[in-house]
């Protein structure tokens, strides 16, 4: 009998949750998504690379032409729905105590060596925490 109640108590939860059905939140914008990557070796650097549209900005490739890069803050914010992102690269090199300050729009792609993330907004799970 208490399994017969179960049952039932179970198949008008399961009735119920069809008939109103879950309602997903609205993202919030301006959305801003902020990551650090740090080299693994502070003396040599890591390597990182941008690719913007049809160009290409190299830090660390190759030590006897281009510094190690020391830490790289990346900044990516999306003011509304459907609009460009904006994005905003801090990268800090072996050589130099000053950073470079790169600011880009639409689509941007890094590729980073010998560095790890070292801190990000994204939420847990997301496979980009620390």
């Amino acid at each position: 009998m208490k399994l017969l109640i179960a049952r039932l108590a179970a198949l008008v939860v399961l009735t119920l949750g069809a008939i109103y059905p879950a309602v997903a939140a609205g993202i919030e914008y301006p959305q801003i998504i902020k990551t650090r990557y740090e080299a693994v070796d502070q003396k040599t650097g890591g390597s990182f690379v941008i690719f913007s549209e049809r160009e290409r900005i190299v830090y660390g490739l190759d030590t006897k032409l281009f510094p190690g890069t020391r830490f790289v803050e990346v900044t990516q914010i999306t003011p509304t729905a459907g609009s460009i992102t904006l994005t905003f690269v801090e990268i800090r090199t072996v050589a130099s105590p000053v950073s470079d300050y790169i600011h880009l729009t639409g689509n941007v792609r890094f590729r980073i060596t010998d560095m790890l993330l070292k801190s990000s907004n994204f939420p847990p799970g997301s496979g980009m925490n620390p």
